[in-house]
């Protein structure tokens, strides 16, 4: 693909409101159309992209950034990393170097959440805010204001992708989904085998992206 520089590091490709792609890489933030990258014009590490109707926002190196019509605009944490965001109707949520950081959209409002460890990936799983720490290990709100930090035994969780109406934990043990059994989180074995660092739902299949043995296909009903 043209315009983007060579040996560049992706840390992540996301898709855009509009089925765009972006890459989130080590010299900023990359746009593909028509078969050809776009600079952004982001000059900062970045490590994931949301759009939220004509709004973009970008978590970076120096903090959350915003996408106006006048250019990127410096908005939360800028002395920090943000690793991962998620953005819900009321809240914003950041991934931090020592845990996680929720900006009310009501009240203008920020609640910190230290936990000691960098979380580097947010979703959701019925309902509460799951995160995956630096240390390959879920944290899972509790619905009371706070979390529970869960390792599974033997498992280092990479990453935590929703697909369709699913969640996977991409680990070094192979491919997981998440399912609720007697109330708690537990982990139903899709793959076993190479770590799998990433995965994508196309067409009724499963595309992992593992460590060592490249892009693995499976069948995804």
């Amino acid at each position: 693909m043209e315009g983007i520089p060579a040996k560049v590091h992706v840390n992540r490709l996301e898709q855009g409101a509009e089925r765009r792609i972006f890459a989130c890489t080590n010299h900023g933030l990359f746009g593909l159309s028509h078969d050809r990258w776009s600079d952004m014009q982001l000059p900062l590490v970045c490590y994931a992209y949301r759009e939220q109707g004509n709004i973009g926002f970008a978590a970076t190196e120096r903090g959350l950034w915003c996408h106006t019509p006048k250019g990127w605009k410096s908005i939360a944490s800028t002395g920090n990393a943000v690793y991962d965001l998620l953005i819900t109707p009321q809240f914003i949520y950041l991934a931090l170097p020592w845990g996680i950081a929720m900006y009310d959209r009501l009240t203008c409002t920020w609640e910190q959440f230290p936990m000691k460890t960098a979380i580097v990936r947010l979703t959701a799983f019925d309902g509460a805010l799951l995160g995956i720490t630096e240390d390959g290990e879920v944290v899972l709100g509790d619905g009371r204001g706070g979390f529970n930090r869960l390792r599974m035994p033997g498992i280092f969780v990479f990453n935590a992708v929703r697909s369709g109406h699913s969640l996977h934990f991409c680990t070094d043990r192979g491919l997981y989904r998440a399912a609720k059994l007697r109330g708690q989180l537990s982990f139903v074995s899709v793959t076993l085998g190479c770590p799998v660092t990433d995965l994508e739902l196309i067409d009724g299949q499963l595309h992992l992206a593992t460590l060592s043995e490249g892009i693995q296909t499976i069948p995804w009903s």
